[in-house]
């Protein structure tokens, strides 16, 4: 990971186009028949479910129409949310079915009395208030400030009245109406007795599971200083150590859970951070007592290797193992292998093969494998590049098991916006969405656990013109990412989290001026109830 990702896929799509034209005509003033397009009678599938969360590919039918997911959706009813390819709605209808339920006729049929609709007329009665804490599924309905609202998929803490727009805007929220009435409080889980209750300022979050790690990228490139070898760096618009006295951890942040170090580059043994030798490095960032010292600091950390622009390869076990205990202190919770090109097949089947062996003498690191991904919306699926799938058969492959694994995907750089790629809300990759999609793609491909996944956005502007990753794309990643077990989220990387005029990435800020000095940090400790 750094600016100007590795290469991408190219995809070539191939389409056809048929086209029919029909004319009815009658002179009658009796009866007018609608003219309807006749499709395929495919057998009826299972009827949709509001409480069935369905994932890209899913077929479900209702009122005697088949429908397919585009991608994960929960809540949302096929018959009031479809649309073409590219029209950002979560379902497609297939055409008529047969064996089911039979089609409504076109003839409306009167309403007796009126009734709640999930799209409430303006003044109509408010629907449950808001609430930062819940999550909500698609379609679900809320109300903020005599506002109904309606939820476009899957989100939380999202507030509707900054968070909204129109179909295909990107935003979380439509507002559909204004209401009036006192709207009914959204329950909420009652907190276990305590002797004195605990004041609580902010909604509580969805606590991360157990296991989940936190640690953005900081970039051993950035901001070093060349004189003591200590990690540094600007985002504060000062120059500051990471951790010691009058650092961004002691100062800015003391509440960040982990950090991962990049990159270590080279054959292990002999590896290089960007030109300092281990020894250096070590000394300056890693060894208690040192004034800049991680393990002094009480600041969780994880080696990563290789890179966008580096390639690491171990050559044995015992060496691997001799590298990790270069490293280790108790601080130390994993090591991180950024696999995004110059390695062969064989030296990957090595590093699996080096973690396999290490994993029973450190059985408390973790060990993640970062790879480049696609989001693709289109049923193919589309996830890793041959290198990740040559991790991904290593590690699936291997003997002894690996365990203690992750899978880190680069949800990021996903190239063109086509639904081959990502998820396409209107014309641009949705960062959030795709994210989500990345992990179905690899889980319903490979069958990697949910608590085996990892997700690192690209925080603001991506290399790619037209993704930019906003504070609602990472609500909407991290929250995805602690309500469903996933293994956690990083983020590339902590030098950038500083706002700076919109443009082309830059590996000092973000590219997104709307944001502070460490929003996206903030942000996702927020989201984690940190």
């Amino acid at each position: 990971m750094q600016m100007k990702r590795s290469t991408r896929w190219s995809t070539l799509t191939l389409s056809s186009l048929s086209t029919a034209v029909c004319a009815a005509l009658s002179t009658t003033v009796l009866t007018v028949a609608p003219v309807q397009v006749v499709h395929a009678q495919s057998a009826c599938a299972a009827a949709w479910n509001a409480s069935t969360a369905y994932t890209q590919g899913n077929v479900a039918s209702e009122n005697g129409i088949n429908y397919v997911a585009n991608w994960w959706t929960q809540g949302n009813d096929p018959a009031t949310n479809n649309g073409g390819s590219g029209s950002g709605e979560p379902w497609t209808s297939e055409g008529a079915c047969s064996g089911g339920s039979p089609t409504p006729t076109p003839t409306p049929t009167p309403t007796p009395t009126p009734t709640p609709t999930p799209a409430p007329t303006p003044s109509g009665s408010c629907d449950p208030a808001w609430n930062a804490s819940t999550a909500y599924n698609g379609g679900a309905l809320v109300s903020e400030s005599g506002i109904n609202y309606k939820a476009n998929w899957w989100t939380q803490g999202n507030d509707p009245a900054t968070n909204s727009g129109p179909s295909g805007s990107g935003e979380p929220w439509t507002e559909v109406g204004t209401c009036s009435g006192s709207p009914t409080p959204t329950p909420t889980p009652t907190p276990t007795p305590t002797p004195t209750p605990t004041p609580t300022p902010t909604p509580t979050p969805t606590p991360a599971p157990s296991g989940f790690v936190f640690s953005p990228y900081k970039d051993m490139s950035i901001n070093m200083n060349w004189n003591t070898y200590a990690m540094s760096t600007e985002v504060t618009g000062t120059l500051i150590p990471v951790v010691g006295s009058g650092s961004l951890y002691s100062t800015q942040v003391p509440n960040l859970p982990a950090i991962t170090l990049a990159f270590a580059t080279g054959e292990c043994g002999s590896e290089s951070w960007a030109g300092v030798t281990p020894s250096e490095f070590i000394s300056a960032n890693i060894t208690p007592g040192a004034a800049n010292s991680l393990s002094s600091a009480g600041l969780d950390y994880i080696v990563s290797t290789g890179g966008q622009a580096g390639v690491f390869t171990c050559s044995s076990a015992s060496v691997f193992e001799s590298f990790i205990a270069k490293y280790y202190t108790s601080q130390m919770i994993g090591v991180d292998f950024d696999i995004e090109g110059g390695q062969t097949q064989a030296d990957v089947q090595q590093l699996v093969a080096d973690v396999a062996a290490a994993q029973s003498q450190y059985p408390n690191l973790r060990f993640s494998f970062t790879l480049a991904t696609l989001g693709a919306s289109d049923g193919s699926y589309g996830s890793v590049n041959q290198l990740g799938q040559w991790v991904v058969q290593a590690i699936q492959s291997s003997s002894p098991a690996l365990n203690n694994y992750t899978i880190n995907l680069m949800v990021m750089d996903y190239g063109s916006a086509s639904a081959a790629n990502c998820v396409v809300v209107s014309g641009v990759c949705e960062m959030g969405q795709s994210a989500i999609q990345a992990v179905t793609n690899i889980e319903h491909t490979y069958g990697i656990p949910a608590s085996h996944i990892e997700l690192t956005p690209m925080i603001g502007q991506n290399d790619t013109s037209g993704e930019i990753t906003t504070l609602a794309d990472i609500d909407t990643i991290t929250n995805y990412a602690t309500t469903n077990g996933l293994a956690g989220v990083h983020f590339w990387s902590l030098d950038r989290d500083t706002p700076c005029a919109a443009g082309s990435a830059s590996a000092t800020c973000n590219s997104y001026p709307s944001v502070g000095v460490l929003g996206y940090t903030n942000e996702v400790l927020k989201d984690i109830g940190k």
